[in-house]
């Protein structure tokens, strides 16, 4: 077959467009023709087969005859074929005199050190996002911050042993959450071992646990957080700098509107100020919508 798809491909693989490359290979079998007959055996589109002849005519695949209409003369491939011969020794010539200059100018440097985006990772069940919670507190060695509903102190006091050791490291241990009658005993026990405050904030069933800047787990207890283990919690971890520290600036406002657990009697008092209302009540607000987004 004259048009047969490997000598197309050939002509390709050496700069040739597949509709050149198809009239090239009429014209070969025609060798003088007009535009018509070559678009017929090429089985390119008339529509296309002007713009393939002008290709080969500058390829010199061809020459056109000023007749009316116009023919077309098909020239030796020889000449292509020499053409594309001192095209490449011209650029390989380039090439080695401007190799010592590219290799200088593009060697590696190894100067800039790019930080990582950092990652995400999901986790679901709560027995699997205590597991979790229990792995950040045993590797804490600067700061463990976590804000937390009532019952999350009852969990935490459960662990109160990683809190002790987290501080024995050096680590400052900061607990935020509400004091009720409910959890005095669990907090009680916290207070020992850590820096404890009486929430004004109300994170809902939400805890936030951050780990020496670098960590933040933000987890949603469900339906609720009444028990221990059990419960459908979702979880996000993340060592995002940008998260951990958009989070973290959440903790320090709701940190600095709390007061000392031992002084949670006077949390009343300070409600009772007009400003600290309002600021509790738009930074609940936008803790909760942080939460259902998340």
């Amino acid at each position: 077959m004259t048009v047969a798809p490997a000598r197309i491909q050939r002509l390709q693989e050496h700069g040739l467009t597949e509709y050149e490359a198809r009239a090239y290979l009429a014209l070969l079998e025609l060798e003088n023709s007009e535009a018509s007959p070559i678009a017929d055996l090429a089985r390119v589109p008339r529509t296309k087969i002007y713009q393939a002849l002008d290709g080969l005519e500058s390829k010199k695949l061809l020459v056109v005859i000023p007749d009316r209409p116009k023919r077309y003369q098909v020239s030796p491939i020889t000449s292509y074929i020499d053409s594309l011969e001192q095209g490449y020794r011209t650029r390989a010539e380039t090439l080695c005199t401007a190799k010592g200059e590219l290799t200088e100018e593009f060697a590696p440097k190894g100067r800039v050190q790019m930080e990582r985006s950092g990652g995400f990772v999901v986790l679901k069940g709560r027995a699997n996002i205590s597991s979790k919670l229990c792995e950040l507190m045993g590797k804490a060695q600067n700061d463990f911050a976590v804000a937390t509903s009532a019952m999350g102190a009852h969990r935490l006091a459960y662990h109160n042993d990683l809190v002790q050791q987290a501080r024995a490291r050096g680590a400052a241990v900061r607990i935020l959450a509400p004091g009720s009658a409910e959890n005095g005993e669990a907090c009680a026990t916290l207070e020992q071992s850590a820096d404890l405050r009486h929430a004004l904030v109300d994170l809902g069933a939400v805890t936030l646990a951050f780990v020496d800047e670098k960590e933040v787990m933000l987890i949603h207890h469900v339906p609720d957080d009444r028990h221990y283990f059990q419960g459908a919690d979702v979880a996000l971890w993340s060592d995002d700098p940008a998260i951990v520290s958009s989070l973290k600036s959440l903790f320090t406002l709701g940190w600095g509107l709390s007061v000392p657990f031992a002084e949670r009697a006077s949390a009343g008092a300070k409600m009772a100020d007009p400003l600290v209302k309002s600021v509790v009540e738009n930074l609940s607000r936008e803790a909760r919508r942080i939460m259902i987004t998340a």
